[in-house]
């Protein structure tokens, strides 16, 4: 009995010393493997997995085609083509149509994360007279102004009519009906959000006849707004906007590399000469 006492003692120390030694060299590991991969560590003492996650995949970049001459001058065959540029070069396309053209949809667009704008829309940098008339002498620059497909009501955006933000304002053809029109300080004042380093291309006239509604987009984050410097054609518009949207897809051009090959190759409009330009 005292031997196996003895033997006992003996063996206790060294089991003691035995278990220090392993406990020190896991410590040793563990803190050499956390200098090295600390993130892995921390997965392994959670129980976490090491396949990454479905989060951590880039979203692709989103684009938006605003269709606001449908409502009068339907063109599907050019917004499937302005489509399938941009889905094959990775966007994710949002098309709206016609009716959804308000001034709502324009009050809460920047806060929907696009990259690309193409705004297939009526803009005139002049009001026409309900009863005709002289044209630029109703209502005083700044402009250009964007057309909704929202029919206008004069006690509807009451204080955003009497701030100038927006305007009433007809189409150029006999028997247009009266529409919401939105100009610089629309985009300045009511617009929610940022457009972040976003490309805007205005496929309408006028709409950079004057640079305040394109300074208003740069303000509010744009890279470059793109657009017309007179009266276009709208087949002229269409053929241009393509070739444009070629070139910053399908070639790979910077924007105002695409804008210099679309006036080289389609040329200013042939009726009103106007030519596209761009800002900054």
């Amino acid at each position: 009995m005292q031997d196996n006492r003895e033997e006992k003692n003996k063996r206790l120390p060294r089991v003691l010393l035995w278990l220090g030694g392993i406990a020190l060299a896991l410590l040793f590991l563990l803190g050499i493997a956390n200098l090295v991969a600390p993130s892995a560590v921390q997965r392994l003492l959670v129980g976490a997995t090491s396949t990454p996650s479905a989060s951590s995949t880039p979203a692709p970049p989103k684009a938006a085609i605003v269709d606001q001459t449908g409502f009068s001058f339907p063109s599907p065959e050019f917004i499937a083509q302005a489509q399938a540029y941009l889905e094959d070069a990775g966007y994710e396309v949002d098309l709206y149509p016609p009716e959804e053209v308000t001034v709502e949809f324009f009050r809460t667009l920047p806060d929907r994360g696009y990259r690309l704008i193409l705004f297939q829309s009526h803009a005139t940098s002049e009001v026409l007279l309900e009863g005709g008339g002289d044209v630029g002498q109703y209502n005083p620059p700044p402009g250009p102004f964007l057309f909704t497909t929202e029919l206008y009501d004069e006690h509807r955006y009451i204080g955003m009519q009497i701030d100038d933000q927006l305007r009433a304002s007809k189409l150029f053809y006999d028997d247009s009906p009266r529409l919401f029109a939105l100009g610089p300080k629309f985009v300045r004042s009511s617009m929610n959000g940022l457009f972040p380093d976003t490309v805007i291309i205005i496929g309408g006239c006028q709409s950079l006849a004057a640079p305040d509604l394109a300074q208003a987009f740069l303000e509010r984050g744009a890279s470059v707004v793109i657009g017309w410097d007179d009266m276009v054609d709208l087949m002229h518009n269409n053929e241009a906007m393509l070739r444009l949207l070629r070139g910053l897809t399908v070639e790979g051009l910077s924007p105002q590399e695409a804008v210099e090959v679309t006036r080289k190759e389609v040329g200013p409009d042939p009726t009103y000469e106007s030519v596209l330009s761009y800002l900054p």
